[in-house]
Order: structure tokens, then C-alpha cells, then sequence
């Protein structure tokens, strides 16, 4: 008995020993995404605007067989709450389908296709969650007094003459003007003219911008088939759903691409042998 009791002991006393030479290291068992912090535009004394930018949702853009990330301008940023404008024009689809008919936002085709299928085929069920809905204010064209219909409430929409033309979100505050701030390009580096929600000279027809930066409040004809920049809130508290992209000015003078993320180590467990006990 006293020889097992022995025995015992000496086999508890190496653990022991074997323990107490054990080294242990510990990290986060997941990588940790470095925090980041976004910005309002910025504007400089020569009238360039910078933009930070986001990574969010996946769209076809340079081939209609495969997906790639969609980068955002942060056009303002208000705690977790940001408004994003694509970087570049995503598609090219008709504003409404029925020829020179009386159409608002609230009625045309896009917003349907917006809200329906390009939401579903760029966002994730949970990336659709965290797109928040937004109250749409339909204002009249200022200048001739078409109507701009009903308010709406959508997650996907199109900016308006006067977004479009706010100095806060990066843009030359003259919409009839040439402004490299409103210049948006499509996948293959061509500049094109993109559509806004707000009516033109007519109830059949819809501003827009043109390929120099140039808006057109006169519009053109709703049927016409012109490139889509879409528009949305992002819930920014959704962080593993987005990733930073950078930043872009209207000049071509910054072009930062997204930094080389830091992770933290995942866990690394070192044992070093202590002594043979047979």
C-alpha cells in the first residue's frame, strides 16, 4: 500500500513539474477588425471634394457572370447612421417603361427595380437589415414646377436635384454647371450620364446628370435608358457587413485603396516537455 501511495505521489509531483513548464499563450480566437472612424466629405480651396469610402453588398459590374464588392461614397456620416452614394454608375435601366407617360418617383419602374430586384441580388438578407428605410422627400423641380409627387419610404433610391447640388455631401453647390464632383464612371472607366428621382420640364421626363458633371434639370424623357447611381442609409453598427475602402476625390488627386487590415493573432498554444517520467 505504501508502495502505490508512493507511487502516486511521485506520478502528481511530475505533473506538477510538467505544469509548471507548460507555456500558454492566448490571443482572441477570432481576428479583430481594426476600428474605423468615417468622415464627412472634405472640400479644399480649389473646389475638390474627398470621400471616404465603404465597402458593402456585391453587384455584376465589370461582367454580368460575376460579383464584385460595391464601393460607396460616404456622403455624411451621423453616429452609426451613413448616407452612401455608389462610387460608380452600377447599371443603365429605363426610368419608367411606358412611353412618355406621367410618371413621379413614386410611380416609376426604377424604384421598383431598385427596391426589388437590385436589392436582392446585391445585398444578403442580412445586409438587407441593415439598410435602413428611409422617408424619400419628393420635391417639385424649382425651377418649372413639375411635380415631384407623393413622399416615399424606400431602403434603394436615386438623389434629387438638390442633393445632388449640396455642398455638405462633396457636390458643387451649382447643379448647372460642369463639376468634377458629380463626374461618375462605370466599370470600365467611362464617365456617363446618370439619373436623378427629380421631374423634369415635364411629368414625362427626369433630371439628370451628364457625363461632365453638368446637371440637366430640363431632364429627359422617362423612357430613355441612362445609368443608375444608386443611393441608401447604411446602420454602420453592423460592422462585420461593410469594410473601409479607402478614400477618392473629385480631382483624381486621392485615390487611397483599402488598407491591408490588422488582425489579432488567433490563439497560438507552445507546451514545452518537462521531464520523461516512465
Amino acid at each position: 500500500m505504501k508502495r502505490k501511495t508512493k507511487r502516486l505521489l511521485a506520478k502528481l509531483l511530475a505533473l506538477v513539474m510538467v505544469l509548471s513548464l507548460c507555456e500558454i499563450t492566448l490571443g482572441q480566437s477570432t481576428p479583430a477588425k481594426a476600428a474605423v472612424t468615417l468622415h464627412n466629405p472634405t472640400t479644399d480651396s480649389n473646389g475638390a471634394a474627398t470621400w471616404d469610402c465603404i465597402y458593402f453588398g456585391n453587384y455584376y459590374q465589370s461582367n454580368s457572370s460575376t460579383k464584385e464588392p460595391i464601393k460607396w461614397r460616404v456622403l455624411s456620416v451621423n453616429g452609426n447612421d451613413a448616407f452612401l452614394l455608389a462610387d460608380q454608375n452600377l447599371d443603365i435601366q429605363p426610368y419608367n417603361n411606358q412611353p412618355r407617360a406621367d410618371v413621379t418617383w413614386a410611380t416609376c419602374a426604377l424604384r421598383t427595380w431598385l427596391n426589388e430586384t437590385f436589392l436582392n441580388n446585391a445585398f444578403s438578407k442580412d445586409e438587407q437589415n441593415a439598410i435602413e428605410k428611409t422617408l424619400v422627400v419628393n420635391e417639385n423641380n424649382l425651377e418649372y414646377g413639375t411635380n415631384g409627387g407623393v413622399d416615399t419610404t424606400d431602403k434603394v433610391y436615386l438623389l434629387s436635384i438638390a442633393e445632388a447640388s449640396n455642398s455638405a455631401y462633396g457636390f458643387d453647390s451649382e447643379f448647372y454647371e460642369d463639376s468634377e464632383t458629380r463626374v461618375a464612371m462605370n466599370s470600365i472607366g467611362e464617365a456617363g450620364f446618370w439619373l436623378l428621382r427629380s421631374p423634369g420640364r415635364y411629368s414625362a421626363s427626369v433630371a439628370l446628370v451628364n457625363s461632365v458633371g453638368y446637371g440637366y434639370g430640363y431632364g429627359g424623357i422617362s423612357t430613355d435608358t441612362f445609368s443608375v447611381r444608386p443611393a441608401l442609409h447604411l446602420n454602420l453598427s453592423s460592422s462585420s457587413l461593410w469594410r473601409y475602402a479607402g478614400k477618392v476625390s473629385s480631382d483624381g488627386s486621392v485615390d487611397l485603396p483599402t488598407p491591408s487590415p490588422t488582425n489579432t493573432p488567433a490563439p497560438v498554444y507552445s507546451f514545452r516537455r518537462g521531464i520523461d517520467n516512465n
